[in-house]
C-alpha cells in the first residue's frame, strides 16, 4: 500500500506543477500583449481630443470588459484594435481554463475623451 502511494503524490504533485505553470504562461502571455498594446495606446501624445477614440478591452470572468481604452487615430488603427481583440479573447480563454471568478459590476464606457498634460483622459 505504502508502495503505492508515494508514485500517487507524485502524480498529484505533477500535475498541480503543470497547471501552475500553465496558468503563468497564459498570465506572461496576457502581459506581454498587454504591454504591447499601452505601448501602442501612449506612442502619440495627446493635443487634440477629437484625434482619439477608445475602445473596450479585455474580459471579465462575469462578462464585460475589464475596461476602455484610448488611442490616437494616428497609429495604425486595425493593428491596435486586432491586438486588443487578441487580449480580450486570450483573457477570456484564460479565465474559462482556469475557474477566474470576477466582480460581475459593468463598466460603463465614457462619455469621452479629453487630453490633461498631453495624455488622453475619460470623462463620464
Amino acid at each position: 500500500m505504502r508502495k503505492l502511494i508515494i508514485p500517487l503524490l507524485l502524480i498529484v504533485s505533477s500535475c498541480q506543477l503543470f497547471e501552475s505553470e500553465q496558468k503563468e504562461n497564459g498570465l506572461s502571455e496576457l502581459d506581454e500583449l498587454y504591454a504591447k498594446i499601452i505601448s501602442l495606446s501612449e506612442s502619440k501624445t495627446c493635443t487634440d481630443s477629437s484625434e482619439w477614440k477608445f475602445t473596450a478591452i479585455g474580459k471579465k470572468a462575469c462578462g464585460g470588459p475589464i475596461g476602455y481604452i484610448a488611442y490616437s487615430k494616428g497609429i495604425n488603427e486595425e493593428n491596435f484594435l486586432d491586438l486588443v481583440d487578441q487580449y480580450t479573447k486570450l483573457q477570456e480563454e484564460y479565465n474559462e481554463k482556469n475557474g477566474a471568478i470576477s466582480d460581475c459590476s459593468l463598466e460603463a464606457p465614457p462619455s469621452g475623451i479629453s487630453c490633461e498634460n498631453g495624455k488622453p483622459v475619460f470623462f463620464y
